[in-house]
């Protein structure tokens, strides 16, 4: 019986096929369970090329990917044409972000697949709910290659992969695999370690989001799905400690930490350190040296309560002036006013009664001592295309904690920011314009502005991951050039 026929009747065949080609790339082999397991072995929805389909051969066949003969029935079956590839791919296995194997299939027009029963919509709509605005991307090569957006560089991907982890990457590897084992990879668990590429990643006791945020002295709470105040990420039901939810923090980080240096080919510069795991928010460095003080949206216990006090008090970065709020020339009560006209009192700076960046829904609720975020909370893992005109940086989701954030709050002296309204999703600019405030130092009460310490624009022009040289924020936890504790 001729060898394609045999495979096409026997599933022991193509698992000791499977076996056989898989061990020599990958320093493990492979079980045919494993494979049968994974969203590419599954025979109800597994990988199904066309050209293969139309020969008889059964979904989840190793045949609709590799080629181990380059022809059946005398033919080869398309796509045709081309060198042998590595790996016995039936076409090349990295060249560009463009052109890539796994766009073969994971694309619109041309795709070589028959279908998919699951359309690959990003994050946003499968995990955060949104099936309205999220109709586009619908497949994988679109969300790595948006028309204005951001997304993940492959070659940059592949540049760091393997110069980091060159027992198992080479120039000949596909940068997709450094987040995906095509063999081992599950539709509900599809990412695997780099340092660990035969464990699906997620499936387990110890790799959820409960398990890192119980690990590391806080709480993960689940964002709400979109246009719900009742259900969560990522599966919509009542679960909100992360205990059904992978554990994506690890994840990233074995390439994002505080150590590795990963350039960035779109950006110019190398991506910014993220510590997620560090617990101390004591900054040690001065400016312009910075030792990662950790992060805020990480493992650091806030400074400030979930409505945006310290201590029950309102922080802020502005002072009270001689005619701060409409008051006429004198509200300092004749206090000292120092060269920038701001109230003194007994040497000091009056703060200015301004608030903000306290907590929505379900946060406040929730008031834990420390919310450790996931990752996935607040970025799509391949790309983000883009919103209201403007290119979305980041990959930041623009639907976030239920709510789709791509239409601006804009208005009279606020002009229309994205990044402000995604900050929105989770944190108030401002609670009330009609709050007030007694400043016990000039026996006033004041009605509250509702102005942020920067004004209004990005606030990403003053918040980010770790943030050091830019010692924007209003207050400080820890030492002298301290860390702000409202940086992400």
């Amino acid at each position: 019986m001729r060898l394609e026929k045999l495979i096409r009747s026997k599933w022991i065949v193509v698992c000791v096929w499977l076996n056989v080609i898989v061990g020599s790339f990958h320093p493990r082999i492979l079980e045919c369970g494993t494979y049968l397991n994974s969203a590419h072995g599954n025979s109800g929805y597994g990988v199904n090329r066309i050209a293969i389909f139309n020969t008889g051969y059964s979904r989840g066949n190793c045949a609709h990917c590799h080629e181990q003969h380059a022809c059946i029935n005398g033919q080869e079956p398309s796509p045709a044409g081309g060198e042998a590839s590595p790996f016995a791919l039936f076409s090349d296995n990295f060249t560009s972000q463009s052109d890539d194997f796994c766009f073969e299939c994971h694309k619109g027009s041309g795709s070589v697949q028959t279908s998919f029963s699951r359309t690959n919509y990003n994050y946003s709509y499968w995990f955060g709910g949104d099936t309205v605005h999220h109709s586009s991307p619908d497949n994988i090569y679109d969300a790595f290659n948006p028309s204005a957006g951001s997304s993940h560089n492959l070659q940059d991907i592949l540049n760091f992969v393997k110069q980091k982890w060159p027992e198992t990457y080479s120039e000949e590897s596909n940068p997709c695999n450094a987040c995906h084992n095509p063999h081992v990879s599950q539709r509900g668990y599809p990412v695997v370690r780099p340092t660990d590429r035969n464990n699906a990643w997620g499936d387990s006791a110890g790799e959820r989001m409960s398990d890192y945020a119980a690990a590391h002295g806080g709480q993960y709470m689940a964002p709400f799905r979109y246009n719900s105040t009742t259900t969560y990420e990522p599966d919509g039901s009542a679960t909100t400690d992360g205990s059904n939810l992978p554990d994506y923090v690890t994840f990233c980080m074995d390439c994002h930490n505080a150590s590795n240096l990963i350039y960035s080919t779109t950006l110019g510069r190398n991506l910014q350190k993220i510590d997620w795991a560090r617990q101390s928010p004591t900054y040690l460095g001065g400016i312009p040296f910075c030792d990662n003080p950790g992060d805020v949206h990480g493992s650091i216990r806030r400074c400030s309560d979930s409505d945006g006090k310290y201590q029950g008090e309102w922080k802020s970065c502005g002072c009270i002036k001689d005619n701060s709020y409409g008051f006429a020339s004198g509200f300092c009560r004749g206090a000292p006013v120092d060269g920038n006209g701001c109230c003194l009192s007994s040497g000091k700076t009056v703060p200015a009664p301004a608030w903000w960046g306290d907590l929505r829904p379900p946060y406040i609720t929730a008031n834990y001592q420390n919310f450790v975020l996931n990752c996935t909370d607040c970025h799509e893992p391949h790309g983000a295309v883009h919103g209201n005109g403007t290119a979305i940086p980041h990959l930041l989701r623009k639907t976030a904690n239920g709510h789709y954030n791509k239409q601006c709050a804009g208005g009279p002296g606020n002009p229309c920011s994205w990044e402000e309204e995604f900050c929105r999703s989770c944190h108030h600019h401002r609670e009330s314009a009609a709050a007030e405030v007694y400043i016990p130092e000039f026996d006033r009460t004041v009605t509250l502005n509702g102005g942020h310490c920067g004004n209004f624009g990005s606030c990403l022009n003053c918040h980010a991951h770790n943030l050091c040289a830019k010692c924007y924020a209003c207050w400080y936890c820890g030492a002298p050039f301290g860390k702000s504790t409202n940086s992400f």
